[in-house]
């Protein structure tokens, strides 16, 4: 059987093959034929390089050491600008990997590490070389294939991976040792610091622990990362997220974290190297972080640059995933909706997350819900109708409850703009007319503001010249439902694929649009004169007469001639009809 560190090595060869073409490629675009001079300024310290050669030459004498060295000193005036921010740091991981693969000696490497060596090179090389990065994948399955269970050990207290616990992601069947264990070794140390935690109508104070970023763990129950996780599977299965390490599963979510925000991360990342960690977490026993998901990925980011261990200062609290679930999620609500802070949700993770804990899970009711998050019920409720809508919008596009799309979209806002339309239209047929109609432009790409499309649909609802429209964007809808038949795998780059090949029945619903409100407004100008003199009579109509008595001579002809210039104007109304 191959050994890992050969698994690893192979892993390194393709990363190799498609970083150092990357590489030259962007360095040439920077420095054009001086690109070279470039590279053996930045590699002063590397005497094996040639001076000077053939372009293919050149790109084939830098081995992998020699390519992170390139990224990282040449991070600020060239890569930043087509890699993500992780990609330094990866980068740097696998120089560590690197040096350890080349002093094995006779032993091999260990399976987390060999997992999280090609998951990490997975990552990198998917940045540049997206069809090589697959190749990488296909290794990492290899790899991970004949994965045994890990553990802490009970005898040394030495971490060496954290097993999942049970939950409704079924991550594993046995839950882990409680962290609380390990205070007073290197792993888990109080500290003086305390954190006051209101839930379920009590506030208690709790004692703050540093714990080793090691031991700790993404909920997947959060709703932000339960979003994400529908993203991983869509694309490698549905409960692939369930059989990896914890290792693996942390750097899967990790990324997910840092891509949603990138500037955020960089911030909060600073600030912690500044002034250290402001704000305790909160996390169960088995390591489980249910508050300070930022804070921990970003010291996960800072520890990979440095050889010292670091640390997540966070209570502990005890409770079984299973048997405290409801307990479990009205503390995250709590924490993340019902303090004075709130947290920066997206939109649809915590509309979705409202849908998912009050109707398909039956985790909470409405009112549980509303209370411990410091909301009214209408404003739960509304947010369930919502999420009813991104439902049927996915199951309208044959991707259900891959919400990680309509996250793409952006289709909160609108859905929400949507429902009040509902009661201005009493026939059933026509509201889902509207919903097609809706569906279908945020498909196609016809939608560049969404909010002035909703005002506009509902400008022809109050007016009632709405139907020709909803005819024709049914007869259009019709095509887009055959053509959008023929797509296979429905990612969300082939509904954009898909959305670009059919720019032209975008632009005819913009026209059909554009069409119905030029006709709404020639409604509108006819209406006009009629809408004035019903004014004009209103107003008259309003004018007390008793205040005549009270005008002075120069009053009273003022009002005479403007009331015989009134009749005047009238007349030649009429003349003109």
């Amino acid at each position: 059987m191959t050994e890992n560190y050969e698994l690893v090595q192979k892993g390194f060869r393709i990363l190799l093959s498609s970083l150092s073409g990357f590489i030259g490629q962007k360095m040439c675009l920077e420095y054009k034929n001086n690109w070279w001079e470039q590279v053996l300024g930045v590699l002063d310290n590397q005497r094996d390089l040639p001076y000077y050669g053939e372009y293919d030459e050149l790109i084939d004498s830098l081995d992998i050491a020699n390519c992170i060295r390139i990224i990282d000193r040449q991070w600020t005036n060239v890569f930043r600008n087509y890699l993500s921010q992780n990609c330094r740091s990866w980068a740097k991981e696998l120089m560590g990997i690197r040096n350890m693969v080349a002093h094995i000696g006779q032993s091999d490497l260990d399976q987390p590490l060999a997992e999280r060596a090609l998951n990490t090179m997975y990552l990198l090389c998917k940045e540049c070389d997206e069809e090589a990065a697959e190749e990488i994948n296909e290794i990492y399955k290899e790899a991970r294939s004949r994965a045994s269970d890990i553990s802490l050990n009970p005898v040394t207290k030495t971490f060496t991976g954290l097993a999942q616990p049970a939950s409704d992601s079924n991550r594993d069947e046995a839950p882990a040792e409680s962290l609380l264990n390990y205070v007073g070794t290197d792993l888990v140390q109080k500290t003086d610091l305390t954190r006051k935690i209101t839930y379920n109508g009590k506030t208690v104070i709790y004692p703050v622990y540093r714990v080793n970023l090691e031991l700790l763990y993404y909920n997947d129950q959060n709703d932000r990362i339960a979003t994400w996780i529908s993203a991983y599977e869509s694309e490698n299965g549905k409960d692939s997220l369930k059989e990896l390490n914890s290792a693996i599963y942390n750097r899967i979510i990790e990324n997910f974290i840092t891509e949603s925000n990138p500037d955020s991360i960089q911030k909060t990342r600073k600030n912690i190297s500044l002034v250290g960690q402001r704000e305790p977490g909160v996390t169960l026993s088995d390591g489980r972080i249910v508050d300070g998901n930022r804070r921990f990925t970003c010291l996960r980011i800072n520890s990979r640059e440095t050889t010292e261990p670091l640390y997540f200062e966070t209570v502990i609290m005890e409770m079984d995933i299973i048997a405290d679930k409801k307990t479990i999620k009205l503390l995250e609500l709590a924490i993340q909706h019902g303090e004075e802070k709130k947290v920066d949700y997206d939109a649809i993770d915590h509309t979705i997350g409202t849908y998912r804990d009050i109707v398909k899970t039956n985790l909470l009711t409405i009112e549980e819900y509303a209370e411990t998050s410091n909301e009214s019920v209408a404003t739960v409720k509304k947010r369930i109708e919502i999420a009813g809508l991104i439902n049927e919008f996915l199951e309208y596009l044959s991707i259900p409850e891959q919400y990680h799309i309509a996250r793409k979209y952006q289709v909160h806002d609108l859905f929400r703009e949507m429902l009040p339309l509902f009661n201005s239209l009493s026939d059933e047929n026509e509201k889902n007319q509207m919903k097609v109609i809706a569906f279908n432009n945020t498909l196609i790409g016809a939608v560049p503001d969404q909010r002035k499309f909703m005002r506009d649909i509902k400008a022809l609802v109050r007016s009632g010249n709405y139907k020709n429209y909803f005819d024709e964007q049914s007869v259009i809808a019709q095509e887009i439902s055959k053509k959008y038949a023929s797509i296979g795998n429905k990612t969300k780059e082939a509904l954009d694929s898909f959305a670009e090949e059919n720019s032209a029945l975008a632009e005819r619903m913009r026209f059909s649009m554009e069409k119905a409100l030029l006709s709404l407004r020639a409604q509108e100008l006819k209406a006009k004169p009629v809408e004035n003199i019903a004014s004009c009579i209103s107003l008259l109509l309003d004018i007390d007469s008793r205040l005549f008595v009270k005008l002075d001579p120069d009053e009273k002809s003022t009002l005479n001639a403007e009331l015989g210039n009134l009749i005047e104007t009238a007349e030649n109304l009429k003349k003109l009809l």
